[in-house]
């Protein structure tokens, strides 16, 4: 009988694209959220608060997180 040598192969699970809200350029503006009405769920505004971090593809699409990055208003990183 032949034995069957199986080689395992890992899968490799595409690293998540993750961003944080590090919150307003303007710490004076009185802000304590970014509100993004256009992607409530369930008829409730989708808030992002200082020390968030949002998953792309889950929590936001990938078009948002584009523009998130480039706001002038508040601050967002890319982490790992």
């Amino acid at each position: 009988m032949a034995e069957k040598n199986e080689i395992k192969t890992e899968k490799k699970v595409p690293e998540q694209r993750k961003i944080v809200c590090k919150g307003p350029k303007d710490k004076n503006s009185g802000a304590a959220a970014l509100r993004l009405p256009k992607l409530s769920k369930k008829k409730k505004p989708f808030d992002i608060h200082e020390g968030q971090t949002l998953v792309v593809g889950r929590d936001i699409p990938e078009e948002t997180a584009n523009q998130l990055l480039q706001m002038e208003a508040w601050k967002f990183e890319e982490v790992n």
